[in-house]
């Protein structure tokens, strides 16, 4: 007869923490290779535009390093940024779509000296610049138009919230129209 205390007893916890584990393993990279960032799940962002373009009522006005406004303006930049992101948004701007959101509307180009990255959990690529509708086609949605050197992309972003870059925008520029 069979010895009772001689049988292979199975170790249901450590299975299901194997399994849990690897569930859990097998998710992350999943969404890390999607988004093509180990970090997707953070939020924040640090990095400080090198130059800015603030366009309102037909005209353009270039925001410089050291000039009034600049810093603030840097600063709240960031800030939205580090809010984080909520989702794409499906939304590229038409030609005409951004000719209004450089001369009919308020909007904020900001440029940086080196790519850079907004951790989401879809890919948001590596732009060197970024346009911020404030008031007009789209403004309500909180989109962040990325682009490239050369052009911007398709498929903004919709950031959680563009309210202190739209403060501070409103408090530095008190004429710009709401």
């Amino acid at each position: 007869m069979e010895n009772l205390d001689d049988r292979v007893r199975p170790n249901i916890g450590g299975m299901l923490v194997g399994v849990v584990g690897f569930i859990a393993v097998a998710l992350y990279l999943t969404m890390a290779i999607s988004a093509q960032d180990p970090l997707w799940f953070m939020t924040g962002f640090t990095d400080q535009p090198t130059r800015m373009i603030l366009y309102h009522g037909g005209t353009r006005q270039e925001i410089l390093p050291g000039q009034p406004g600049f810093a603030e303006l840097a600063e709240a930049v960031r800030a939205t940024l580090a809010q984080g992101v909520t989702r794409p948004s499906a939304i590229g701007l038409s030609e005409g779509s951004l000719q209004d959101a450089y001369t009919l509307f308020v909007s904020l180009q900001v440029f940086f000296d080196h790519p850079v990255k907004l951790h989401a959990n879809f890919n948001t690529g590596s732009p060197t610049q970024m346009l911020f509708l404030i008031t007009g086609r789209h403004s309500e949605l909180n989109l962040v138009v990325l682009g490239t050197q050369e052009t911007l992309l398709s498929d903004a972003p919709a950031l959680k919230t563009l309210s202190p870059l739209r403060e501070t925008l409103y408090r530095v520029y008190p004429n710009l129209e709401r």
